[in-house]
């Protein structure tokens, strides 16, 4: 078993070609390839929680599971498990922070490339945390706008925000006072702030032909963008269950606009254009809660560079195998002849 910490998997990615690797995997080029459960929770009465996330992914060789749990004194932590499809070995134990705030991201930066309207010189970021980073990091691989507006309610958070990010993606970036400020003018909006119970992103704030990108509600109490937002928008989701889970999902859905006659997934468009924006006049929502396929399609990617440079640490069998007593059953189940 492989052990990957942090640190091995930064250095495992740096300089890869996330965003490209990912579309051609979640493009979901053979049928019967995924299965995708919903995800698990358990909260405890601190406010803290426990996350089960499980996937099988046979286009990738593996099923596996990211497991995420929140304290809320101090702080959470992601891990993903691969398990080798082909021997049911656990091939590696991942830390999945940056796999986490990375794989929303690239999704993002996926639906930016296909549903982003022609002029988007100006860019607004609703958020100033790791998520933000790495969201305007990912999804500036696919656009170069002129003008990036940032708001965070802390204007000390916003403002180094801009001044850190501006020396490092080389890019005009401006402190806006509200959200409101940031999302007039822009072509393309980037929401990834804490969200809470009240929706912050109207319809009104957004202009004609705009696409946002929501990836900040998640839990089944948390609100982002407004169901004014949805109602006046082409919807388009990483996983229509997964956001049906979703505050702003369940918002949506009982307005009867959450099914599939009105909503698209991500991987529809990738392999139909016609599915996704309709014109340039047309707003389109991209809604992303993020998805065990996203986690265990990185993780794949992480583990295939992590292997070929000699990165983490190879810690023997684990766990020990209880093997398969019957050799009818096992012919039958491996497809061997006796």
């Amino acid at each position: 078993m492989l052990l990957l910490r942090h640190e091995a998997v930064q250095e495992a990615m740096q300089s890869a070609q996330v965003i490209d690797a990912l579309e051609r995997m979640l493009s979901r080029p053979g049928a019967g390839m995924l299965a995708l459960p919903p995800r698990l929770t358990v909260e405890d009465e601190r406010g803290g929680f426990l996350r089960l996330m499980p996937v099988i992914a046979s286009d990738t060789g593996y099923a596996g599971f990211k497991a995420m749990n929140l304290h809320p004194a101090y702080g959470v932590r992601y891990m993903i498990a691969m398990i080798a499809l082909a021997n049911g070995e656990l091939a590696a134990l991942l830390d999945a922070d940056w796999i986490t705030a990375y794989r929303t991201a690239a999704t993002a930066a996926i639906a930016v490339r296909h549903l982003k309207p022609r002029a988007a010189q100006t860019l607004a970021v609703i958020g100033s945390g790791t998520q933000a980073r790495a969201l305007l990091d990912a999804v500036s691989r696919v656009l170069a706008p002129r003008r990036v507006l940032v708001y965070s309610p802390t204007a000390a958070n916003r403002e180094r925000f801009a001044a850190e990010m501006a020396a490092r993606l080389g890019v005009s970036i401006e402190a806006a006072a509200s959200a409101e400020e940031a999302t007039r003018d822009a072509g393309v909006v980037l929401s990834a702030y804490r969200a809470k119970s009240t929706p912050l992103i109207h319809a009104a704030m957004v202009r004609p032909g705009a696409l946002v990108c929501g990836i900040s509600s998640v839990r089944p109490r948390h609100r982002e963008v407004d169901v004014s937002l949805w109602e006046a928008s082409r919807v388009v989701v990483d996983d229509l269950a997964h956001v049906r889970e979703s505050g702003d999902g369940r918002a949506a859905a009982e307005r009867g606009l959450c099914g599939e006659e009105n909503v698209c997934e991500l991987w529809r468009v990738l392999r139909d254009a016609s599915l996704g924006r309709r014109s340039e006049d047309e707003r389109v929502l991209f809604k992303s809660v993020g998805t065990a396929e996203q986690d265990i399609a990185l993780a794949a990617l992480v583990i295939e560079r992590a292997t070929a440079r000699g990165l983490g640490e190879q810690l023997g069998e684990f766990p020990a195998l209880r093997p398969i007593q019957s050799e009818s059953d096992r012919a039958r189940l491996c497809g061997n002849p006796r």
